[in-house]
């Protein structure tokens, strides 16, 4: 019996490897396909980093500064070229200057931190530096970072956009193999965003926990959209959020929706910052 079940966990900790590194080829962007990806240079987006408490955040940014500022922070894993489409769309070009960065271990920008509160005030100095407007769109697990900014922020946060928001600190879902791709052996042979992933999976319930008691300081009004068909994060999560803020918000609900919403509706998402003031 023991046999069978060291056999049977091989068998599916090899299905989590296979999954896995076939899945995550998609969070990968060489500066080559940058370049091919941006063929019209008018769109190539520009590249710096910023310093703070010892860790090199890099991140991309368009080049108008007299515009009002969107910064768009991924999820885990992700980088800042999870938002590559943004950085193409001339309608959004034309509104904004867009800035968007790989969060602290992810991509090129090393150290990896689990702390929200932390990671939220390593990307401070990226808008801290604006006396323009300020949007901040964060989805997945970059949306409680996006809405530390603005509840540690609220003089620099000007309007704040949360999509599939992982914030519920008593809806944190696992699956069957988050602890085996957690595991020594697992970790030896994933790539280092993945588990940067796993680092903020594993804390991140506590982490949710530190900040319940600041939702009502955001001030500036809040967007929140949610799938219905969400299966990375409990679809109850939007209407957590909209319940707990006391700022002005509308809660988006999208039923025929899953996690993906940025690619699934980038159209309403589009529409919905052309319209902000």
């Amino acid at each position: 019996m023991k046999i069978i079940l060291q056999l049977r966990s091989a068998v599916l900790l090899g299905f989590c490897f296979f999954s896995l590194t076939a899945c995550m080829q998609h969070f990968k962007f060489s500066d080559e396909a940058v370049s091919q990806y941006y063929q019209n240079k008018d769109y190539l987006p520009s590249f710096a980093f910023s310093d703070t408490l010892n860790h090199k955040i890099h991140y991309a940014f368009s080049k108008d500064s007299s515009k009002p500022l969107l910064m768009l922070i991924h999820g885990a894993p992700g980088a800042w070229f999870g938002y590559k489409e943004f950085f193409k769309d001339s309608l959004l070009l034309n509104k904004y200057q867009i800035i968007a960065p790989d969060r602290a271990g992810y991509n090129k920008s090393h150290v990896g931190e689990t702390s929200i509160a932390i990671q939220a005030h390593l990307l401070r100095p990226l808008i801290s530096r604006s006396e323009r407007r300020v949007v901040v769109l964060g989805r997945s697990y970059g949306a409680p970072i996006a809405a530390k900014l603005a509840m540690d922020n609220p003089d620099l946060v000007d309007e704040l956009i949360l999509i599939a928001p992982a914030c519920d600190p008593q809806k944190e879902k696992f699956w069957w193999f988050s602890k085996p791709v957690n595991s020594k052996l697992a970790r030896f042979f994933l790539p280092t965003y993945a588990n940067r992933a796993s680092d903020e999976k594993f804390t991140h319930r506590k982490e949710l926990e530190k900040i319940v008691q600041d939702w009502g300081k955001i001030k500036c009004p809040v967007t929140i959209l949610q799938g219905g068909k969400d299966w990375i994060i409990e679809p109850s999560n939007g209407a957590f959020v909209d319940s707990v803020l006391k700022a002005p918000r509308r809660f988006i609900f999208l039923p025929e929706n899953g996690h993906l919403i940025t690619s699934e509706r980038y159209e309403l998402i589009r529409d919905i910052l052309l319209e902000l003031n």
